[in-house]
């Protein structure tokens, strides 16, 4: 064996501390990287549906100095309880009046680099790195809330909440044991009840600030458990008690008192029933599917996204690694925040916070006990393994420049259907032209609008046009009667007397195909009697009652839906173009002007090729062109290039069904169950259809109890899905030979549907098989009259 070689005495000493200037500058670049991709994160057009109402609440605070208790936005909801803090929309309100929607966006974009910034104060080189590596992974998730919302706030503060009280927990258990670092660290912790001062009368989330201190109750507690940290942990707590107990008190300072808490707890889904016959569904408090599609998303590196599961990995090792240094507290602190992002999307960005804060000192305590135990090895024999680190943080340099260049260049918000784009403004999808020709041609009456412009009409509307519903405490009553009005024809009697009780003369629809009119049927709207479209561009529409003081507009600005035209903007921007085009498709489609829709579709598409929406309105253009080899192309292209989301997966599984491909559709569509973040009833109900056409009967089964499962507390909500459950069913138990099964489920059918003919007919013959035909007959008359 060849001697080992050996170094100079000096070059023994020159090399740690050539490793320790290298470190250094390394944890400095990823700082800068981190600071640098979070501004640039919340540099977006601005494009929030909740921002409308703040901003309004906001204008009404100042122009009226004084806090409402009741509602004072909408019109069907007079005298309606109001806790939520209305100052955040004050402040928003002034930077608005001082530099528009440029304002609210760099306000944004400030706000998520404060936090990145709060989260990389460390104190050594080993933690700087890792934590400024971590914080490049929680930008993503970070950005998400900085909009301009009352939400920002809470993130915005949790950070330093959280910073804070770690910093103070650790003085003396992961730093050396005085009494006089931890007296000098406790002298900040006043700062804690100002900042909830300011937080508890902006937004409800300060809950999230109280839970941070039962944390930290909860790390001191542990270390009271342990001989040689027990008196390190009562000085702490001796010393801490007075600003803790003062930023609990503070909490009843605002203009609700303890009512507050209240609103904070609906916030949190700790005190509403979420379900879409009381109120929409909140998303945010829906949980991450956890399955193998799910995180195969990870391995998307180019996909903001895919950081929320290499944080999660991040936060396991270091679970793993504080219970192997016996740091109990930091394990249960890490794993709780890991836990609850599972199971609320709402509170990913303060598990992003945690992460990063207490993660970055347990794996930097690892790594520089490690480094201790390799410098008693011989420097030769560890380059290779010095320079792993300058590896993984120049690869993760170069993924994060990718990143900001996909944001720059509005790939990033093409390819993940966002309604926003690179820049400052506001977003093109809001319909700002039409929302000026209803004030311009001071239209009377009240105005009917979807709950998705609730807060745009609030704001821009407002206060001489109330909202019908916005994204408030919504009663379960205007809710109901809103899912009523969208489900009935414009010219019902039901729209008649809704109009006549509410004094709605307006309708105001967007039309986008992000968040536009869903199941509404818009040539239905342009052909009603009772109501005129008068405007109509490429993300919006108005429409008037037909009656006679209504006259003069719709004789003047009466639209022909079949001769529409929509002029692209002047010196837009290549997203902005694509947008339009996209748009502007969408409605044609709509429409029923296929061949103009096409044209919008290729001029789309050559803009924006990575945008999949594009490319999935392509599809089902072919699929209703009845070209199935291009359908199935652009199917397949859009989701490759949107593999995350599980409408994409869906759609061609629904394509390969419908054209008689069941064995092909079903991975796809059982893929659409597994990533599917709302419950996933029309999957499992497509499956089972699937699994009965493969001859499966017993797997369709389990698919329909799938469903049903999933609409569970909802029995009442849309019949026709649980009498397609119980079709499906007996259409299984008839395919095991059992009848009398299969009667029973098509029975319920028929009840939870009485006036389908369809299914009277399937009852007839069903009834005729089993040698019914008093019954058959009967069943069968009751199809014939109602398919008259």
């Amino acid at each position: 064996m060849p001697p080992r070689p050996q170094l100079a005495p000096a070059e023994e000493q020159a090399a740690p501390q050539r490793g320790r200037r290298t470190g250094q500058r390394l944890a400095l670049a990823l700082m800068v990287l981190s600071l640098v991709y979070a501004l640039f994160a919340g540099l977006h057009t601005v494009f929030d549906l909740d921002m409308g109402w703040h901003l309004a609440t906001g204008c009404y605070v100042v122009q009226h100095h004084t806090v409402p208790s009741t509602d004072i936005l909408s019109y069907t909801s007079p005298g309606q309880e109001w806790l939520y803090p209305p100052f955040a929309g004050v402040l928003l309100y002034g930077i608005f009046s001082a530099w528009g929607y440029a304002g609210l966006t760099w306000f944004c974009a400030l706000a998520l680099l404060a936090m990145v910034a709060c989260l990389l104060q460390r104190p050594s080189r080993q933690e700087s790195a890792f934590a400024a590596a971590l914080a490049i992974l929680a930008v993503p998730d970070l950005a998400l809330r900085a909009n301009p919302r009352a939400d920002v706030f809470t993130t915005l503060f949790f950070a330093f909440y959280v910073a804070l009280l770690w910093s103070y927990h650790r003085s003396s258990t992961f730093l050396p044991d005085t009494a006089t670092h931890t007296r000098s660290t406790s002298e900040r912790l006043w700062i804690l009840p100002l900042l909830m001062l300011f937080w508890v009368n902006l937004h409800p989330g300060f809950v999230a600030g109280l839970g941070m201190l039962c944390a930290y109750l909860l790390l001191e507690a542990l270390d009271l458990l342990v001989p040689t940290h027990r008196n390190a942990a009562l000085l702490r707590l001796k010393q801490a008690w007075p600003p803790l107990a003062a930023t609990v008190f503070v909490t009843v300072l605002n203009p609700y008192g303890v009512k507050i808490f209240k609103s904070a707890l609906m916030l949190s889904g700790l005190h509403q029933s979420n379900q879409p016959d009381s109120g929409p569904f909140v998303l945010e408090l829906r949980g991450i599917p956890l399955s193998l599609a799910s995180l195969s998303q990870s391995f998307d590196l180019r996909n903001p996204s895919s950081s929320y599961w290499w944080l999660a990995f991040a936060t396991v090792l270091a679970i793993a690694a504080a219970l192997w240094r016996r740091y109990l507290g930091a394990a249960l602190l890490l794993s709780a925040a890991l836990y609850v992002s599972t199971h609320h999307l709402r509170f990913k960005s303060l598990f992003a916070i945690i992460a990063v804060v207490v993660g970055s000192t347990i794996l930097g305590k690892v790594f520089e006990a490690a480094g201790q135990a390799r410098a008693k090895i011989p420097v030769l024999q560890l380059r290779a393994v010095g320079f792993l680190p300058m590896i993984l943080a120049a690869a993760l340099s170069i993924l994060t420049c990718v990143r900001i260049t996909d944001l720059v260049s509005d790939h990033y918000y093409l390819a993940s259907s966002s309604q926003s784009l690179f820049g400052v403004g506001e977003s093109q999808d809001f319909p700002e032209r039409a929302a000026a020709f209803i004030q311009r041609e001071h239209l009377a009456g009240n105005i009917f609008q979807l709950y998705n412009l609730g807060g745009f009409t609030a704001w821009r509307l407002g206060p001489r046009y109330q909202d019908f519903i916005d994204g408030r405490n919504v009663s379960p009553a205007v809710w109901a009667e809103s899912q009523k009005l969208q489900s009935a024809s414009l010219d019902s009697p039901l729209w008649q007397e809704e109009a006549d009780r509410r004094n709605i003369n307006i309708l105001f629809f967007s039309l986008t195909r992000f968040y536009g009119l869903s199941d509404q049927n818009l040539l239905s709207l342009c052909n009603s009697q009772q109501w005129r479209p008068v405007y109509m561009d490429e993300v919006s529409i108005v429409l008037l009652r037909n009656r006679p003081e209504n006259t003069p507009w719709i004789d003047t600005y009466r639209v022909d839906c079949n001769t529409q035209t929509f002029v692209a903007p002047q010196h837009a921007s290549r997203g902005e173009l694509s947008n339009f085009y996209a748009n502007s498709a969408a409605i044609l489609l709509l429409l029923g002007r296929v061949r103009e829709a096409q044209d919008d579709l290729n001029r789309a598409v050559a803009l924006s090729p990575e945008a999949p929406t594009i490319h999935l309105a392509l599809a089902r253009l072919y699929e209703g062109l009845r070209q199935p080899g291009a359908a199935e192309r652009e199917f397949a292209t859009a989701l490759s290039l949107k593999r995350d989301d599980p409408l994409y997966w869906f759609e061609l599984g629904r394509f390969y069904y419908s054209h008689g491909r069941s064995s092909d559709a079903r991975p796809y569509v059982m893929t659409a169950t597994q990533l599917t973040i709302v419950p996933p009833v029309s999957e499992y109900l497509y499956l089972g259809r699937i699994d009965l056409e493969l001859r499966q009967p017993q797997e369709a089964l389990n698919d329909f109890s799938a469903a049903e499962k999933a609409m569970a507390g909802r029995q009442d909500w849309d019949p026709e899905f649980f009498a397609q459950i119980a079709e499906g069913r007996a259409a299984a138990y008839f395919a095991t030979g059992q009848p009398q099964r299969a009667l029973a489920f098509l029975q319920e059918a028929v009840r939870r549907t009485p006036r389908n003919a369809i299914r009277w007919k399937e009852l007839g013959d069903l009834y005729q098989t089993l040698q019914q035909p008093q019954l058959a007959e009967q069943a069968h008359e009751q199809a014939a009259a109602l398919s008259q």
